[in-house]
């Protein structure tokens, strides 16, 4: 499970204190919005040309920050931004697109560049974004889902969010349906996640696996470490279409470059609570930085693996007749 938090006391309105005006995102003015003129985007940055691989990690002459370099690796392990089949429709334009959880709004900028024709909008509860952006197909807007998001139903033709911790009780009273509220009849419902579980695993790897989890649940005690997506987003029922994907990943040196890369993540993830997660455990820090470096020489003897997962769902629309048959059932793709 992720790290992140959509949970805060924010009431949905911008840093400027007015409240985001939804008019101001109807079909007339978008239009307006696009033909204007073409986004001017900035360059992007030069990567190495990995083989067959559409989507490279980085360059080593590059200088790129800690979340440039996640959703970097992300995207390498996917090889695409996203699963849903929305890929024709975001680029003949005028797609309306959301993340939730946005963060610092480095998948929606990336998309924002890909596709400059269709329209990005990240929602954080906390404002870590830019406001700033040069793509003017993007909007970053300050709002939590769990008080609920400011659109209008029916708005977007994809909805997106990855790595953010709900309970159950948050996920059947107020995300699931929230998602499902502001995506248009026929249009995707997507999300990402890991499960923050690890095998072949060692004693230090386990120890560590556990005192994390019961940090998350002391946090928030309804916590769960494997959300159940597919049952929460079936509860509203008002979708149809229920695909799943996994991706199983080898850390350290068994991964080839994303494994060392992964191992670094976990174990900045773990230090930034050292002292919180050392005191659980009844050990000393230094006896904490131990079982970090036992756990990296143990993700690299086993061959430690974790997983990676997507979920994407499609809306019922009332005006298709119907659909396949198969579609209905879950598709599970689990691929190293």
């Amino acid at each position: 499970m992720g790290n992140c938090s959509c949970r805060s006391n924010t009431n949905n309105k911008l840093e400027s204190g007015e409240e985001h005006d939804t008019q101001d995102m109807s079909p007339t003015a978008e239009k307006r919005r696009l033909s204007s003129k073409k986004p001017v985007l900035p360059t992007l940055p030069g990567f190495n040309e990995d083989e067959n691989s559409r989507y490279p990690l980085y360059d080593n002459d590059d200088i790129i920050s800690h979340s440039q370099l996640q959703h970097n690796i992300h995207r390498y392990i996917w090889q695409n931004n996203f699963s849903s089949p929305v890929d024709d429709l975001l680029r003949k334009g005028s797609a309306r697109v959301l993340e939730i959880g946005c963060g610092d709004g480095i998948w929606t900028i990336d998309l924002a560049k890909e596709f400059t024709w269709s329209l990005f909008t990240g929602v954080d509860a906390h404002q870590k974004f830019d406001q700033r952006v040069e793509q003017t197909n993007v909007t970053f807007l300050k709002a939590d889902v769990l008080d609920g998001l400011p659109f209008e139903s029916n708005y977007f033709d994809l909805v997106f969010m990855r790595f953010l911790s709900f309970s159950e009780r948050q996920w059947l009273e107020k995300v699931a349906n929230e998602i499902v509220r502001v995506c248009k009849p026929g249009g995707w419902v997507e999300i990402m996640d890991c499960t923050n579980q690890y095998a072949p695993k060692g004693s230090a790897t386990s120890q560590l696996e556990i005192v994390y989890y019961e940090y998350l649940k002391s946090k928030n005690p309804d916590l769960m470490l494997n959300p159940r997506y597919e049952d929460y987003l079936r509860s509203t029922n008002k979708i149809t279409v229920i695909k799943r994907e996994e991706k199983r990943i080898t850390l350290g040196k068994g991964g080839g470059k994303i494994g060392p890369l992964l191992v670094q993540n976990i174990i900045a993830t773990w230090e930034q609570s050292k002292k919180t997660l050392s005191e659980l455990m009844g050990v000393s820090e230094k006896e904490f930085d131990n079982l970090i470096r036992t756990f990296q020489k143990e993700t690299n003897d086993l061959k430690t693996s974790t997983r990676y997962v997507r979920i994407y769902v499609i809306l019922i629309d009332m005006n298709v007749s119907k659909i396949n048959e198969n579609e209905n059932e879950n598709k599970i793709v689990i691929t190293s």
